[in-house]
């Protein structure tokens, strides 16, 4: 029976095609488990869109492995292979999917750290295809769909001064358009006090990634509605090509009162009221840009805690000028005005389906 099973396994490898695919825009759809065998670092900076990462090798090991390999690249092979084969174990041993289902692995260029477990897997019997070109691949795609591929959409915007809702306002409009929301793919809020606590922006590479997928999960025949930003988002950049398309379809502006801006901002930002020390060091970025006299307006509505002022001060001496300097309040043609009474969902979803542009 031994014997049996030892032909069994030789014959198959023997037999063993491996299953390369090349990357393509419908890849994330066509397999059920896609297993991104990099490092932690290289897998949070940027990776496959739904993909799970199994690392054949740490940062540590790679970083000691590639720096022995200059002096004795048998050695650190051997090395290389003896780490690699007991992660394989503890991958194996974490593996929760059935052998049925269609499974892509890939590493940095399709090289030897994928190829060690799509061996592995396939010769237990998983349904196991190798990444041609691996991570490299992908973002080569991803380049090239920003450049040329997204252009094709028409873009369509929603504008408007600091705190008058329309991220809000593209949230009830998702419900029943195509949307991309920027910001939240860059978990930033936009403005001087943008910064979310404890979510940190990811990479300018997976900002991309994720604008990608996006795109790619929508109606090249419809439009999109997007928020009208400056091509900066935090740290962050919109892509150029997008960026300077956007405001080249319709462009539909809201108003509000001064005081239904202060009183959403408030609400929205609430995380600043809860933290007195993370709004004063964020709003002393503004010592360099605001007069002096105005922003001892705003540093005595911090100091008494009286966060409606302080807000209020914000808005008229920092948030608003600034709006006059931008893009959107200079260049754009506007399509449509909504003036908002009150910035709550109720008043948008009405706005929405009275306006003949939605």
């Amino acid at each position: 029976m031994k014997r049996d099973l030892e032909y069994i396994s030789v014959k198959k490898m023997k037999n063993m095609r491996i299953n390369k695919v090349s990357y393509n825009d419908q890849i994330i759809n066509d397999y059920n488990v896609i297993i991104d065998v990099r490092t932690p670092s290289e897998f949070i900076e940027d990776h496959i869109p739904n993909s799970i990462n199994y690392p054949v090798l740490s940062d540590k090991q790679r970083h000691e492995i590639g720096s022995s390999y200059k002096e004795n690249s048998f050695l650190a092979k051997k090395n290389g292979a003896e780490i690699i084969s007991f992660n394989i174990s503890k991958i194996i041993k974490k593996i929760d999917f059935d052998k049925k289902d269609k499974t892509l692995i890939y590493c940095w260029r399709g090289g030897l750290r994928s190829l060690s477990l799509y061996l592995v897997l396939k010769q237990i019997g998983y349904n196991v295809f190798l990444l041609d070109g691996g991570y490299k691949s992908f973002r080569k795609r991803v380049i090239e769909y920003l450049d040329k591929d997204a252009i094709k959409f028409k873009f369509n915007q929603i504008m408007g001064i600091t705190g008058v809702g329309k991220t809000l306002f593209l949230k009830e409009l998702s419900k029943k358009k195509q949307v991309i929301d920027f910001e939240g793919l860059a978990n930033h809020k936009g403005s001087i006090l943008g910064d979310i606590p404890k979510k940190a922006q990811p990479s300018q590479k997976f900002y991309e990634s994720s604008i990608y997928q996006k795109l790619n999960e929508f109606n090249t025949k419809k439009d999109i509605w997007v928020e009208s930003e400056s091509i900066k988002v935090g740290k962050l950049s919109i892509p150029s090509k997008i960026w300077k398309i956007m405001p080249m379809g319709k462009n539909i502006k809201l108003n509000a009162s001064i005081d239904e801006r202060t009183k959403y901002i408030l609400k929205d930002y609430k995380y600043f009221t809860q933290n007195p020390e993370l709004m004063k060091k964020a709003i002393n970025v503004l010592k360099r840009i605001i007069p002096r006299n105005d922003f001892k307006n705003i540093e005595e509505s911090l100091r008494n805690q009286n966060y409606y002022e302080l807000v209020r001060n914000l808005i008229i001496y920092h948030y608003d000028k600034a709006y006059k300097k931008t893009r959107a309040e200079n260049s754009t043609k506007i399509t449509s005005t909504i003036e908002l009474g009150k910035i709550t969902r109720k008043e948008i979803q009405k706005a929405i389906e009275l306006n003949k542009y939605f």
